[in-house]
């Protein structure tokens, strides 16, 4: 081919590439200038109902755990014994297993499940005598969440304090557990990341993380799945067992906080000793708060009977992360709730006691969630107990205790009354209330706070086009 073919040719192609190009842009131009027809429809929003097909539980903390029960394993908690267990609503009672190569543990933490739109409730008692235990314990069983706080215990000479972790889902829970004392945290790096298999139930204790402290609270986070907790405490005297008790969990710190149930009994006329600054009680009631802010801040504690009579008890001082105490020389003989008013958001608990002849025993109190008025809450009041109602308002509560005998009462302001009956009972107020169990008997003493039903968020909307 001659030379100026090949030209000719070179200079068509060039030419075709230029007019494509060209082409190409005023295109691209056009379609960014000019509106093209388009077919838009608003999306369509659709209200799904997340609960149907869901299940709520609610978890007891079993038979009460031992620390030091196998002489092989002095430093690991056993549960012992069984825990009797009343449930109300429609629910399926079954057991976690334990951790370990044990397996399934017929004695370890119980577990009812139900449809998340039931009304699931329930609670657990044991009473414990054998040569290294003794006394009665109650709880209320509770749904597993992502963070709860429990105050009560210590780790002193003769005292032993461990804290059951249960975990009723079907994927592992990793456990952050940070510890408090009369000093302020506990830098304590080997609780962290405490695993709990699915459907199981893991007991640590407490006494191994923080030895030889006088007062105890812990917070308790989980992620991977919700856990339900709670501490078992044992004290000896010697090698004599003098009490027991479980701690039901807290979720929210509040300046106001009613603690029912509290009570302070002596066979021997309610038995003083005498002090410097005169008589006091042989066992005096404890308080333990603690702000988990950053602020300081003072606490004021209250005792009330059934007339509404409120008598002061004294004051907290409240440093941040820190677990405050108020030993109450004289408890009001009649009193039968704790009310604390403070500065700052705090969580606390009441040790209260019972003492005849050479029997003694202990309850550490947890404060009662408000009960909204109107609405009928699920109270499950286990054998030996009875219902104690609070109206910590400034007007009276009309309120009905259903199941078996219907009972009708009013609350004064201010008033901490006691319902006898056990049970699967209900309680409807036209105020708002604070509400527990307590269990008294010659020489014994239990507790534990009645929570309303928890609100999960039922619908979701998904939005289609």
């Amino acid at each position: 081919m001659s030379t100026s073919k090949k030209f000719v040719r070179g200079g068509a192609r060039a030419l075709t590439g230029v007019v494509i190009t060209g082409a190409a842009a005023v295109g691209a131009l056009l379609l960014g200038t000019v509106q093209l027809p388009a077919v838009e429809r608003e999306p369509h929003a659709v209200q799904v109902n997340t609960t149907q097909d869901g299940e709520r539980s609610v978890v007891c903390a079993g038979a009460f755990p031992e620390l030091g029960a196998d002489p092989t394993r002095p430093d690991v908690a056993v549960p012992v014994g069984e825990a009797s267990v009343l449930v109300l609503g429609d629910g399926e009672l079954a057991t976690l297993a334990g951790a370990g190569d044990e397996g399934a543990n017929p004695s370890g933490a119980r577990v009812v499940s139900g449809l998340a739109e039931a009304a699931i409730a329930a609670a657990q008692t044991q009473k414990l005598s054998s040569p290294t235990l003794s006394g009665m314990t109650a709880s209320g069983c509770v749904e597993p969440v992502n963070e709860q706080w429990l105050v009560g215990g210590g780790s002193t000479l003769g005292l032993s304090t461990t804290l059951s972790l249960g975990n009723a889902s079907e994927v592992p829970a990793t456990v952050q557990i940070t510890v408090f004392d009369e000093a302020g945290e506990i830098d304590a790096v080997q609780t962290s990341g405490v695993i709990v298999a699915p459907g199981a139930e893991q007991i640590v204790s407490l006494n191994g993380y923080a030895p030889n402290r006088e007062r105890l609270a812990v917070r308790v986070t989980s992620t991977g799945a919700p856990v339900a907790a709670s501490l078992g405490i044992a004290r000896v005297d010697g090698i004599v067992p003098v009490g027991a008790s479980t701690v039901t969990r807290q979720l929210r710190a509040e300046q106001l906080l009613v603690i029912p149930g509290v009570s302070n009994e002596d066979s021997h006329d309610h038995e003083t000793v005498p002090t410097d600054t005169g008589p006091a009680d042989r066992f005096p009631v404890l308080v333990n708060a603690l702000t988990p802010g950053d602020v300081a801040g003072k606490a004021r504690v209250f005792a009330t009977d059934p007339d509404g009579t409120r008598t002061e008890l004294g004051e907290i001082d409240l440093e941040p992360r820190t677990v405050g105490n108020l030993a109450v020389e004289s408890w009001p003989h009649e009193a039968t709730a704790i009310i604390i008013e403070s500065e700052v958001p705090v969580f606390a608990g009441a040790e209260g006691a019972s003492n005849s002849g050479e029997t003694h025993d202990f309850q550490w109190f947890a404060p009662a969630p408000e009960l909204v008025k109107d609405a009928t809450t699920a109270a499950p009041v286990v054998a030996d107990g009875a219902l104690v109602i609070v109206n910590s308002g400034d007007v009276p509560a009309e309120v009905s205790v259903t199941g078996g005998k219907t009972q009708e009462l009013t609350v004064a302001p201010g008033a901490a009354v006691t319902v006898a009956g056990t049970g699967k009972r209900a309680i409807t107020s036209s105020e708002a209330v604070h509400a527990g169990v307590q269990l008294r008997g010659s020489g014994r003493i239990a507790g534990y706070p009645i929570s309303p039903r928890a609100e999960h968020t039922g619908e979701l909307t998904v939005y289609t086009r």
